[in-house]
Parts: C-alpha cells; sequence; structure tokens
C-alpha cells in the first residue's frame, strides 16, 4: 500500500472515531446536534475533528514510515556497533564499496 493510500485510510477512520465521539458527546449532554439553533456549533465541532484527524494520521504514518526506513537501514552493520562482527562486517562493506568506486574512475 502506498504512503498516500496509507494516510488516507488512516484519516478516514480517525474521522469516524470523532464523529462518532463528537456525536457521543452530544446526545450525552441531552443536545441534538442536528437542531437548526446547534448546527452550526457541532459542524465547527466536526470541522475540527476532521482537521485532527487529518494531522493525526500524518503524525502517524511519518513516524510508521520512519520505521521502516531504520528497519530497511538496520539490515547493513553499523560501525558504531558493540558487536564486534558487525564493525567488521560494515568495514569489509565499506572496503568493497571503495574497491567498486576505484574500477568505476578507472574504467
Amino acid at each position: 500500500m502506498s504512503r498516500k493510500a496509507r494516510t488516507f485510510v488512516y484519516i478516514a477512520i480517525s474521522f469516524v472515531c470523532m464523529l462518532l465521539l463528537i456525536l457521543t458527546m452530544a446526545w450525552s449532554q441531552g443536545v441534538d446536534p442536528f437542531h437548526p439553533r446547534t448546527r452550526m456549533y457541532w459542524l465547527a465541532a466536526v470541522l475540527a475533528g476532521l482537521y485532527i484527524s487529518i494531522r493525526g494520521a500524518v503524525f502517524i504514518e511519518r513516524i510508521q514510515y520512519r520505521r521502516e526506513r531504520k528497519a530497511e537501514e538496520a539490515e547493513t552493520p553499523s560501525r558504531l556497533s558493540n558487536n564486534i562482527k558487525d564493525r567488521m562486517a560494515a568495514r569489509k562493506a565499506r572496503v568493497a564499496a571503495a574497491q567498486k568506486k576505484a574500477q568505476q574512475r578507472g574504467e
């Protein structure tokens, strides 16, 4: 699933949750949110819920994207690791990359 599609799914789910929360709060207070006198106030609450849903979904998707990227980068060993095998593997990878780069320059 692409990042945009995932973000829109998160927006839709969180907006439905916000609508349910707003309507539940209105009815628990004994207010009809569809009454003509209070309709505009509740519409403002729905718009605020939409804004919160969008911002929250974008925030959550960015966190997940960073975690995915970090997991992809974690596959390569780090030269700063405490494990000697990781440091040696990172050194071998750097040497191989330098040799490949030198070969490309020589050709």
